[in-house]
């Protein structure tokens, strides 16, 4: 053990002397570069080495920079975009509440405009209830206190026949709309004077003027309108507009679908007739 102790300590000492060595050698060497300036063409040629790499590198740190740039940039317009975007459909949205609500101030004035110039008895029903059976095109309608409304009243909106009540009990009314497959109307074709029977086609909303013969002058764009054969319906009033014309084919007769004039789909507010009828209750547009 003293052994190890001795070798230990020798280790030591010879440490600090190579320590103490290197020291004082630096010092030397330090204050004869301040003196004789003996280092300074090796400083030069460092300073050479790090201009160099300096220069170097610059281009390389532009081109990050410039990446660096380039991609915040790119972030920055997507997400000015994703902000215009949301704007734009905030916007879009907008437009739409007003165009539905432009279209539904329109129906009350030609609504209004109808009820001036009749001279039989409008009353207003709201509709509360739509059937949402395909075969049961009926809906109910809510109507003032007091109004004259009973079963066999034709309804009509802005634009044309709607349907026919089937009932009333106190302020609502129960209504056949005229696609309804039971329900069949009495018309007759405005530009021809040709007369025929429309039926309904149920969960399609749509009409069909049935037995047709396969010449019988009738184009896609007629306007038909009832010719108060019958005595269900006044004449006059507007039905449908003629969509499609399929040709005889096996049958004798012609498939021709109509379109109602009227929106039957519209939950709002449509006229209940319950006066004396004239013979122009409506004026088709041209």
């Amino acid at each position: 053990m003293p052994i190890a102790t001795d070798n230990v300590k020798r280790s030591e000492m010879q440490f600090y002397a190579k320590l103490f060595l290197c020291l004082g050698l630096a010092c030397c060497l330090i204050f004869f570069d301040l003196k004789k300036q003996s280092f300074s063409s090796i400083k030069q040629e460092i300073s050479h080495f790090e201009y160099l790499v300096f220069d170097t590198l610059l281009p390389s740190k532009d081109w990050v920079e410039q990446f660096s740039s380039y991609f915040y940039s790119k972030g920055k317009l997507t997400q000015e975009n994703k902000t215009l975007r949301q704007d734009q459909l905030l916007k879009d949205a907008r437009l739409q509440t007003l165009a539905s609500v432009e279209r539904r101030i329109e129906e009350l004035q030609e609504l209004l405009g109808l009820y001036r110039r009749g001279a039989f008895s409008m009353h207003a029903v709201t509709v509360i209830t739509v059937s949402d059976s395909p075969y049961d095109q009926t809906i109910k309608v809510r109507f003032e206190d007091g109004a004259p409304v009973k079963a066999g009243d034709y309804i009509i909106g802005a634009r044309g026949l709607v349907g026919q009540a089937l009932s009333a009990e106190g302020v609502v009314a129960a209504i056949r709309l005229i696609s309804d497959r039971r329900a069949s109307v009495h018309v007759q074709v405005l530009r021809t004077g040709f007369r025929g029977v429309v039926f309904g086609r149920g969960g399609h909303r749509s009409l069909e003027l049935k037995f047709v013969p396969e010449e019988t002058d009738i184009e896609v764009g007629d306007i038909l309108v009832t010719s108060g054969l019958g005595g269900r319906h006044p004449y006059g009033i507007p039905v449908g507009t003629v969509v499609s014309i399929d040709g005889a084919g096996a049958s004798s007769f012609s498939t021709i679908l109509l379109k109602p004039l009227a929106n039957l789909n519209a939950n709002e507010d449509f006229l209940a007739l319950t006066g004396a009828l004239g013979n122009d209750l409506f004026v088709p547009d041209n």
